[in-house]
């Protein structure tokens, strides 16, 4: 995939190493954290840059493809692509909750869509949400993303399994 991607009002780039400090900051929020499958609770500043030096060989390897959300030079958010072993490739974004209700995500996630989609064929592509994530499922919805089934997914900020709605991209016009 690209190495920057932009949107109307969104620069998409490689994470950088000056990201941590404000990466750390907006992650140690419960309220965002215990929203993602993947992200850790409390979010300390080392986490942060421990996952910020994985992204180079990550994306190297084909594994994973985050881009930072930033936002006229304010790192804000991330949104990428991430390869399962069954050959799915797995969107996947989160937004600070100062930016929330905004339309960043769906900004973000549509301009990172269109780039897989070309890179990876839309067949392809999965997501999902905790059920009580409604925005998010707006926001895969808005994608083309249609629910295909439930299971329970494991939460490592809430250290417990979350009911996840399960969708795949339904149409491969983006």
């Amino acid at each position: 995939m690209q190495e920057e991607l932009k949107t109307e009002r969104l620069l998409l780039r490689p994470l950088r190493a000056a990201d941590a400090e404000r990466l750390a900051a907006l992650a140690d929020n419960w309220n965002v954290a215990r929203m993602l499958s993947r992200m850790p609770f409390p979010y300390t500043l080392d986490m942060a840059h421990e996952w910020i030096g994985k992204q180079s060989a990550l994306r190297a390897g084909g594994e994973e493809h985050a881009y930072a959300l930033d936002l006229d030079g304010d790192f804000i958010g991330t949104c990428g692509v991430q390869a399962h072993a069954d050959g799915t490739h797995e969107i996947g974004y989160w937004v600070g909750e100062p930016y929330w209700n905004r339309g960043y995500a769906s900004e973000a996630a549509t301009t990172v869509l269109a780039a897989a989609v070309e890179r990876f064929g839309a067949a392809t592509l999965i997501s999902g949400h905790f059920a009580e994530n409604h925005a998010s499922g707006r926001v895969l919805t808005k994608l083309g993303f249609r629910y295909t089934g439930e299971e329970q997914r494991w939460c490592l900020a809430r250290q417990e399994k979350v009911h996840c709605l399960t969708m795949r991209l339904a149409r491969m016009d983006v």
